[in-house]
């Protein structure tokens, strides 16, 4: 009897130890996280949805319309994703997007269009285009077929000289930048945001934790300033015009799914949309499974990324006449947009422009203006902000005190001069718009 109680004993013990060891862990490891769901993010909430309360309409400065739209995503024809048409338009619907420009992976070397989805979904445009080569390319045509065997830069060519776009993607990453034939590049890439961080295991545990009610916070804390890209962007805008994007780089694949099969059975697919193993139902899983949607998925784990949440945050605001693919190819090609993060607040209303010593417009972002002919340099908002211009890379003017309008009438000299705004929802200031420059010669 004593052997056994000593044993008791020492298991009692043990038990106890392991289960503190554990909990030891789990406090050590989901600790932020936790402190993130209960205390962080919803006083973050709070002063956001107060923040956003003193949003304004604004009077139009041009009569283009604005356009919200994503470049650079992707959907079931890249081989590391599963976005169906009913996924894209119902988060494109949920989120205001008006336009979406997809560049899925191509399956060969021979890329024929088009494919995957083209044309107006209850009213969202989706063009398809591919990344490869670090390039995002969309031929903008009803048929061509992009030969990469050519080598990219070959490939450049020919697509711009016959109508297409190329765009340099991952502008973190190496490229040929005197190609003179790439016409823009990513100013923000969500993915590059992650892929430059040196520990992913907080990023996981926050979503983890987080990613059912406050998924556009750790969405948020992800951001890092892309300083030297925009560095580089300034650059290169002093030798010829390459306008700049937001690339929401959507994949929806870190997760787990389960489809019905017209046999009754259940495909598990992972990480990577990769499958993972094919079931039947039964009493032991049924509890698992809901009604299938639309696209036939009984079970979706969500872990990280969302179009839902990823369709507002860096978000493209093109101002053009119409929604149509040749219209989108002018206004984006002309730099006639900027990139905000629609998460902050909704920059519809947002407007950059420079006009002459009467008040006359002259042009937006994007637009080439004789310095003789300028006044001043403004700027209106739907937000109170804090505006910023920077000329050819360096900093030329910043304001410090919140302002829904900026004006500056400052001597001005040739260079391209664009325009970053801040917010402050909290305590913090977070930037919010970056525009294309305004070209003065």
């Amino acid at each position: 009897m004593k052997l056994l109680k000593k044993i008791g004993k020492v298991l009692g013990y043990s038990i106890v130890s392991l289960l503190s060891i554990l909990l030891i862990a789990f406090l050590i490891l989901f600790a932020k996280p936790l402190w993130h769901r209960w205390v962080t993010y919803p006083k973050a909430q709070r002063d956001l949805e107060a923040f956003q309360t003193r949003h304004r309409e604004v009077t139009p400065v041009v009569s283009s319309k604005v356009f919200r739209g994503l470049l650079h995503l992707h959907s079931y024809w890249s081989h590391d994703s599963k976005g169906t048409l009913y996924d894209l338009v119902t988060a494109a619907k949920l989120r205001g997007i008006d336009f979406l420009f997809l560049t899925d992976h191509p399956h060969g070397s021979q890329d024929s269009f088009p494919r995957g989805f083209k044309g107006l979904y209850e009213g969202v445009l989706i063009e398809p285009g591919s990344e490869k080569e670090g390039f995002d390319s969309w031929p903008i045509r009803d048929t061509a077929v992009v030969d990469w065997k050519l080598g990219k830069d070959t490939v450049a060519k020919v697509v711009t000289q016959n109508g297409g776009i190329v765009f340099y993607a991952h502008t973190e990453e190496p490229h040929n930048w005197k190609n003179p034939y790439f016409q823009g590049m990513e100013i923000y890439n969500y993915h590059s945001n992650i892929l430059q961080k040196k520990h992913l295991f907080p990023i996981l545990t926050d979503f983890l934790i987080n990613g059912s009610k406050y998924r556009a916070w750790a969405y948020r804390t992800v951001f890092d300033r892309q300083t030297s890209i925009l560095a580089r962007w300034d650059s290169l805008n002093t030798r010829r015009k390459v306008v700049g994007f937001g690339a929401t780089d959507e994949h929806e694949n870190v997760n787990f799914r389960a489809r019905l099969l017209k046999d009754g059975r259940v495909l598990w697919t992972g990480i990577d949309t990769k499958p993972m193993d094919t079931v039947k139902v039964s009493f032991k899983n049924r509890w698992l499974f809901s009604n299938p949607d639309p696209d036939g998925y009984v079970f979706k784990w969500m872990i990280i990324n969302t179009y839902e949440t990823s369709f507002n945050n860096d978000v493209n605001y093109v101002f053009a006449d119409t929604l149509s693919v040749p219209e989108m190819r002018k206004q984006l090609l002309a730099g006639h947009h900027f990139m905000a993060f629609k998460f902050l607040g909704d920059a519809k209303g947002f407007c950059y422009f420079a006009s002459d010593k009467q008040g006359k417009t002259l042009g937006i972002m994007g637009d080439s203006i004789r310095v003789a002919d300028i006044g001043s340099l403004k700027a209106v908002s739907p937000y109170p902000g804090k505006f910023r211009i920077v000329k050819d890379g360096k900093e030329m003017t910043s304001t410090t005190n919140e302002s829904y309008d900026f004006s500056w009438d400052q001597p001005l000299t040739k260079g391209a001069y664009r325009l970053e705004v801040e917010v402050k929802p909290g305590k913090e200031w977070q930037p919010w718009v970056y525009t294309n420059p305004i070209y003065l010669y």
